[in-house]
């Protein structure tokens, strides 16, 4: 007689465009684990306040042929429930925090998957590590999902091989379409996302981190204000970014590539990595959008 196949539920807080991407990597990770019949992933739950993107996503799950997931209209509700194993955080940056510590002080334990950033602040950051360290029942991973592109991660072991001696410098560009909208123009404001080097440049600090095989010892930055839209408002507030010109240069006010480009350069033995990166479905939908 054959063993049942064991069973992994998930629940995503935060069902936005971040929260529909992990409907779609969950759909694929269901098929893929199915083939091997050993473990079964189903998504059990989706918990967002925003009545709307809990509709696309009932929708979007009945599209990837999932068993509609249970709603609730708030984290704590899902929890409560004992319908998940695991959680996906893809909430709003300013919203991590609380959620985070909720789930790893719940008397029920869940895995934890979160999008980056961790949190906001520092000080949240450690009260969250400090946290998690107490429950040893619980993996909590943040979404850092650059060093497992292919192409990096094929760099990643080129530059641990040594065969380019040791790495001096790592520069890392970034050209980029402006930031997505979001429910509530959240991500317009630093408040919320925790600035630019923290919602987007982490990943490029990670990344160094792994290239250099060192932690960071001093930082020195400068930079510039500039305009990204116009005429953009939210609020009865206008729209100003900031550049930022370090050892990580971000420009986010190139309209008219659609698609991310991302260079490194490692010396000695210098090693230059272009590649682009397709669209999502999503994206694809918003640049459509925006073409109109």
């Amino acid at each position: 007689m054959e063993a049942a196949a064991a069973e992994v539920r998930y629940g995503i807080v935060g069902v936005g465009m971040m929260g529909r991407e992990h409907l779609h990597n969950l759909a694929h990770l269901a098929a893929e684990v199915g083939r091997e019949q050993s473990v079964k992933v189903r998504v059990t739950g989706l918990a967002d306040p925003h009545q709307e993107s809990l509709r696309l996503g009932l929708q979007l799950a009945d599209e990837l042929g999932l068993p509609a997931p249970q709603t609730f209209s708030g984290h704590r509700e899902l929890l409560d429930s004992g319908l998940c194993d695991a959680v996906i955080v893809s909430s709003p940056n300013m919203t991590h925090y609380e959620i985070l510590m909720d789930i790893i002080s719940h008397h029920q334990p869940h895995h934890i998957l979160v999008e980056k950033p961790l949190c906001t602040t520092v000080q949240h950051c450690k009260k969250v590590i400090e946290a998690a360290k107490q429950r040893p029942d619980i993996i909590v991973q943040v979404g850092l999902e650059y060093r497992y592109m292919p192409p990096v991660a094929k760099l990643i072991d080129i530059v641990k091989s040594g065969t380019l001696g040791q790495v001096r410098m790592v520069a890392i560009r970034e050209h980029r379409f402006p930031f997505l909208v979001k429910v509530n123009n959240w991500n317009r404001f630093n408040c919320n996302s925790g600035g630019t080097l923290v919602e987007k440049c982490c990943h490029f600090f990670d990344l160094m981190r792994l290239f250099a095989a060192a932690n960071p010892v001093r930082v020195m930055a400068s930079g510039a204000i500039d305009v990204n839209h116009k005429d953009e408002k939210y609020d009865g507030k206008n729209l100003i970014m900031a550049l930022v010109a370090c050892l990580i240069s971000a420009c986010l006010l190139k309209e008219v590539e659609m698609s991310k480009k991302f260079l490194w350069l490692v010396t000695l033995g210098r090693v230059k990595l272009s590649f682009q990166r397709a669209l999502s479905g999503l994206e694809r939908e918003q640049k459509a959008e925006m073409e109109l």
